[in-house]
């Protein structure tokens, strides 16, 4: 006796002796295997805003999702809540250490001849919270060298190491999109040197690969979040990882090629995408908090409007220490050191 699923045959007999329980776990691996059809890679993916966009992809939207991060147990607890939705898609812990340029070849390369191709890429990984934490208030030259290198190492440079290595294969194909997780600090000072210099290299990076992408028909954005509500960070009212995740699929699923080509290679507002694709969060039962999120961040669509201030000769110095300041800690209360 067979049953016929999609185009496989899968023999029953031999089985017999299984539980029902273990039968049923076959049947689901097999339609997984029938019906996932779009691959991600998410850096970033044990905690914060990376676990909620992997989250959201697999459990949303389908995707088999290869979710890295060094912290293999979260990766492992990330797949285990994934398999419970019983949804169509999966998480494949890629446990990795993003400084660590041979490793992230290598999973590439795992990756690319696993795959017959990569449709998203999702730059998510940074460590610059950890390291700024602890020293809020101080301006730059009271601050270690390496708390700087924390902000570029895992975020800027990660993001163009992993996006070097991924984007052959979806130059091959013709086909991808990367997203690159940023900041309203890569346009305003906002808590250290090391923070701006980090996000405004992403936002450039960002532009400069869509450039050099662009006859290949691979589709580089810039993701601004507003601030969140994460392990590490609360801003009051703050979005969700669920929310950026549903940002993201919107830009992957959601988006026409006209949008897209008018994204490539710029910066756009999760408040925004959320105006255009109708996506929420979870509480937000009449709009009501998208509608308050656009309204914020209509000020800074206006500051990106204008010339970047270091480029315009009349625009004003801020106070650094309104916006990095001891108390300013509170907010990045899961990035203080533990005592």
């Amino acid at each position: 006796m067979r049953v016929i699923v999609g185009l496989r045959h899968f023999r029953v007999l031999p089985c017999l002796w299984m539980s029902n329980r273990k039968l049923a776990s076959i049947f689901r691996l097999i339609t997984r295997s029938e019906l996932v059809t779009k691959i991600a890679i998410v850096t970033g993916a044990s905690r914060g805003l990376g676990r909620g966009i992997a989250l959201v992809l697999a459990t949303e939207a389908s995707y088999k999702v290869y979710a890295t991060a060094r912290n293999e147990h979260a990766l492992n607890q990330l797949k285990e809540e994934v398999d419970k939705s019983d949804c169509k898609g999966e998480v494949v812990p890629s446990p990795l250490d993003q400084t660590d340029d041979k490793a992230v070849i290598e999973f590439a390369n795992h990756v690319s001849s696993s795959e017959d191709k990569i449709d998203l890429l999702v730059n998510s990984a940074y460590d610059g919270f950890f390291a700024m934490t602890p020293h809020f208030g101080k301006p730059f030259w009271e601050r270690p060298i390496s708390v700087y290198d924390s902000h570029m190492d895992v975020g800027v440079r990660s993001s163009y190491v992993m996006s070097k290595v991924v984007i052959p294969s979806m130059v091959k194909e013709k086909n991808g999109l990367i997203v690159q997780i940023s900041s309203y600090g890569g346009f305003v000072y906002f808590c250290s040197v090391g923070y701006g210099v980090s996000h405004a290299a992403m936002d450039r990076l960002t532009f400069d690969m869509a450039t050099e992408l662009r006859d290949h028909n691979v589709k580089a954005i810039n993701l601004h979040p507003a601030g969140a509500q994460t392990e590490i960070t609360s801003f009051p009212d703050g979005e969700s990882p669920k929310y950026v995740g549903r940002a993201v699929m919107a830009l992957s699923e959601k988006a026409d090629e006209d949008f897209l080509s008018k994204a490539n290679g710029k910066t756009v507002f999760t408040a925004n995408l959320a105006n255009e694709f109708g996506f929420k969060e979870d509480y937000d039962t009449d709009g009501s908090v998208n509608r308050a999120r656009l309204e914020a961040a209509k000020p800074f669509l206006e500051m990106m409007a204008k010339p970047v201030p270091q480029y315009d000769i009349e625009s004003e110095l801020p106070n650094y220490t309104d916006f990095n300041n001891e108390g300013l800690a509170e907010i990045f209360a899961g990035a203080k050191p533990k005592k």
